[in-house]
């Protein structure tokens, strides 16, 4: 695949996703974390397509920075969401990281 041209790869990436769609469209259950994977996979094809739609040019760099960010915010409100409703309230050593990036991130971009 890694010597094919990037839009036989594309077509052969979007056939894979249809076909695990399929299988799991017909599993019993759903396995562990199934939700998580859907929404990365959506956030990778979303990014995919949008950063091959801007092209090039002078404002290419500005559109990938802001979808970028806004990938990032995405993600960020999902953490949220997941520590609202964490039961025992333990965190995981990289949450510490992430709130050391975000005090680095609020020192550099500020309250604007």
């Amino acid at each position: 695949m890694a010597d094919e041209p990037l839009p036989q790869q594309l077509v052969a990436l979007g056939q894979l996703l249809a076909e695990v769609d399929s299988r799991l469209a017909k599993a019993p259950v759903a396995p562990a974390g199934l939700e998580h994977l859907q929404q990365s996979v959506d956030n990778l094809r979303t990014s995919m397509w949008a950063i091959l739609r801007v092209g090039h040019g002078y404002v290419a760099a500005s559109r990938i920075e802001r979808l970028k960010l806004r990938r990032a915010i995405d993600g960020l409100r999902t953490i949220l969401q997941d520590l609202a409703t964490r039961p025992n309230g333990a965190l995981q050593p990289e949450h510490r990281e992430l709130a050391a990036v975000a005090r680095e991130l609020v020192a550099r971009v500020g309250d604007s």
